[in-house]
């Protein structure tokens, strides 16, 4: 029985050992080598490579191992740090990891595929591979959405606002004019800040007429004088492009028209209003003229001169007027009467400067946009004076909470603006905390013609420049990006 038992044991052993030594059977039988080594697989290539750059805008990642790889229902895969939704289908095709994903140009990504999303045969899980890859640039700005006009608003328009409107309309969607303001009035401190920082100077600087009422020929009080334009000139003079607002301060009443330490600029603190301000048979009317001819002998200056501005008056009109179940209020006096007073009062400026004959000014409008914390209050399409009367939309965005994320594209903001006037008009981010991203506008197609941070510091002492908001490096790269324009690369209007 023992001899029987052994021989049927040696001839099995002898059968196996001639069929694994049998290479056309074992080939054709589909053997694979690998199969038990007992060693998890192993990352030999991806694609797109890892650390390349300008990689094109591809649909899906794929990682290639050393032998055939199986995966579980749910992998576990991050881009960016953002773990990939279960709806993602996530695929093993032989010895390669599939990975949907849609890149965006601009962008560096870094993949990471987590254990254990990968194993063999025999359950070896593959350890965790990170790899890094940026794509190319490429701009998603779609010009088919807009019909720029083809002219200023204002028929009568130097030649040298023509010119500047026609390098604005030309450059929109591909390119970005870098931007200061002055520190509260009438200096180019920041673009100076900018340039300390950057290497570079800023393409615009915008100057702000707030303290008019202190200055000639309301009253001389030696301490600022807009009448004196040399830093203006300077500016120009050198390549940049001059902007102007104005927070227009107001007196709280007739009593104190000629008290000038008591303007003020709130609703709250004034009986001043754009009501008011709009019926000749008001004392507001009147004072209003006044101020408006004041501004317009300063603009006057500057085109005797050969100066076109970017004229952003009445900025932030709606403020929160009507957001918060409508028991939001106007942060300026100008907004405090409603959208129809506000644009009575824009369209008597326009009229004034022209009886006054100032025709180098691009006027600019800023939108409240959409406000994401209240979805319900809409846009502020019923405060825009009318294509008529408007050359640029702008828009004022301070993060706030970060509702977005610091150098977001503000694609829905952006979006927002262009429906208010049909893709008629450029639009510019006018002011804010954290610049728009190059990359980003880029990427999302939300292309700012300018852009700039505001001045100072917000309520919590944080300063807008060379901060969380925008970094130094930030900064540099942003002054420095393939899009950005800064002063020494603007043209002459004359």
């Amino acid at each position: 029985m023992k001899k029987i038992k052994y021989f049927f044991l040696s001839a099995l052993a002898m059968t196996l050992f001639t069929a694994c030594g049998d290479d056309d059977k074992g080939e054709a039988a589909g053997y694979d080598p690998t199969r038990f080594t007992g060693v998890a697989p192993q990352v030999v290539s991806t694609f797109p490579e890892a650390d390349a750059v300008d990689v094109d805008t591809l649909k899906q990642i794929v990682v290639t191992y050393d032998k055939n790889i199986f995966i579980p229902p749910h992998t576990t895969i991050s881009v960016n740090g953002v773990f990939l939704d279960e709806d993602v289908e996530v695929r093993a095709e032989g010895n390669q990891l599939i990975i949907p994903y849609e890149l965006k140009g601009n962008t560096t990504y870094t993949v990471q595929v987590h254990k254990p999303s990968v194993r063999d045969e025999l359950y070896d899980f593959a350890s965790d591979y990170k790899f890094s890859f940026s794509t190319m640039i490429v701009n998603a700005f779609d010009p088919t959405l807009f019909n720029i006009a083809e002219a200023p608003v204002n028929p009568n328009a130097t030649s040298e606002t023509v010119a500047l409107y026609n390098y604005l309309k030309e450059n929109f969607g591909k390119k970005m004019l870098t931007a200061a303001i002055a520190n509260v009035n009438w200096n180019t401190e920041n673009a100076e800040a900018m340039y300390q920082i950057t290497g570079k100077y800023p393409a615009i600087n915008t100057f702000d007429f707030i303290h008019f009422y202190f200055s000639k020929p309301l009253n001389p009080s030696n301490w600022i004088d807009y009448t004196n334009t040399k830093v203006v000139e300077d500016w120009a003079n050198e390549g940049g492009i001059v902007s102007c607002m104005w927070h227009w301060n107001v007196p709280p009443s007739q009593a104190q028209e000629n008290n000038y330490n008591s303007y003020v600029i709130r609703p709250d603190q004034t009986d001043f209003t754009a009501r008011n301000a709009t019926r000749s048979n008001r004392w507001e009317y009147t004072h209003a003229l006044r101020d408006i001819d004041i501004i317009a002998g300063y603009l006057l200056q500057l085109q005797e001169k050969g100066i076109p501005v970017l004229w952003r008056p009445l900025h932030e009109a709606r403020g929160n007027y009507g957001k918060y179940g409508g028991s939001g209020t106007a942060w300026f006096w100008w907004g405090a009467s409603g959208p129809v007073q506000f644009k009575k009062l824009w369209q008597m400026m326009f009229d004034r400067f022209k009886e006054k004959g100032v025709n180098n000014v691009l006027w600019v409008w800023t939108s409240e946009g959409i406000d994401p914390n209240d979805p319900d209050a809409g846009d502020d399409s019923d405060w825009y004076p009318g294509d008529e009367y408007v050359d640029i939309i702008a828009r004022d965005y301070y993060h706030g909470d970060k509702t977005n994320e610091y150098h977001a594209s503000l694609g829905d903001q952006f979006d927002a603006l262009r429906n208010i006037t049909g893709g008629k008009k450029i639009i510019a981010f006018s002011e804010g905390d954290a610049l728009p991203g190059w990359k980003n506008m880029l990427s999302e197609g939300a292309f700012w013609s300018w852009a700039m941070p505001w001045y100072g510091q917000d309520a919590n002492g944080t300063p807008y420049i060379n901060s969380a908001y925008n970094t130094e490096e930030f900064l540099k790269e942003w002054m420095t990006s393939p899009i950005a324009v800064t002063r020494d690369q603007v043209p002459s209007f004359k």
